[in-house]
């Protein structure tokens, strides 16, 4: 099966074509923030390359969230729309589950973040499988406190060590040192921590498809529009997008 990978949801634009659990070709720009002007190019020079066009594709997969908020739409909307046009599946992926994918080690707790800023973290953690990875604690924004008790509490009782991948967690090592007490933890460096297309695509490949008119970005957290709107309004938000209750 044939599946045209994306994502948009950081600054690390990437675009992949996998078959089964083989990965064809990546196309990978980084630290860019103007995605909508260079991901259709990307996505014509990976076909072109490999001799095929749209309508070869058997299945379309997208990173649906949590990243950025306009990332994550130029993604999604670029695959919805694929997706609508040609009639074929389209499948949305954790982005903190791609970024987990891309990880060998099998007995280790993987913390898959991105620094939220003020001390919160987009995070959930997984084990490595034959299959791809397990979510063992839920993909979410939560404060680092939080997310570092819940992991402790799931490593002290499998007795693993844990893995950091995603944003740099030095700035914040005394806190972790602390809280992990005497686990063994450590943080990856490297292009690993950027969000790969070809692990969206090798998740994707046993994923069920989803409607096309019904994929929305998977924030993880209300906008600060939203808020404001609801506070000035007192209306109730709308069902359009997943959240986890704000920290």
């Amino acid at each position: 099966m044939k599946i045209l990978s994306m994502t948009t949801a950081t600054n690390h634009l990437s675009v992949a074509l996998t078959d089964g659990q083989k990965v064809i070709a990546e196309k990978n720009e980084e630290d860019q923030r103007n995605h909508s002007e260079h991901l259709d190019p990307m996505i014509t020079a990976i076909l072109k390359e490999n001799k095929l066009k749209l309508a070869d594709i058997d299945r379309f997969a997208v990173a649906q969230g949590p990243g950025s908020y306009t990332g994550l739409r130029i993604g999604i909307t670029t695959a919805k729309m694929f997706s609508s046009i040609l009639q074929k599946d389209l499948v949305g992926i954790s982005t903190l589950a791609a970024l987990a994918n891309g990880i060998p080690e099998k007995n280790a707790v993987i913390v898959a973040e991105i620094d939220a800023r003020n001390n919160n973290f987009f995070a959930g953690a997984y084990l490595k499988t034959e299959n791809g990875v397990e979510n063992i604690i839920p993909d979410g924004h939560y404060a680092l406190d939080e997310l570092l008790k819940q992991v402790h509490n799931y490593a002290v009782k499998n007795q693993q060590e844990v893995i950091f991948v995603g944003s740099d967690m030095t700035p914040y090592d005394e806190q972790v040192k602390s809280q992990l007490d005497n686990l063994q933890y450590r943080q990856l460096t490297g292009e690993v921590n950027q969000v790969h297309a070809k692990n969206i695509g090798l998740l994707a490949q046993n994923a069920p498809a989803v409607d096309p008119d019904k994929m929305v970005p998977q924030y993880l957290r209300r906008t600060q529009a939203e808020l404001d709107w609801h506070k000035k309004t007192g209306k109730a938000y709308g069902s359009d997008s997943d959240y986890v209750e704000e920290v």
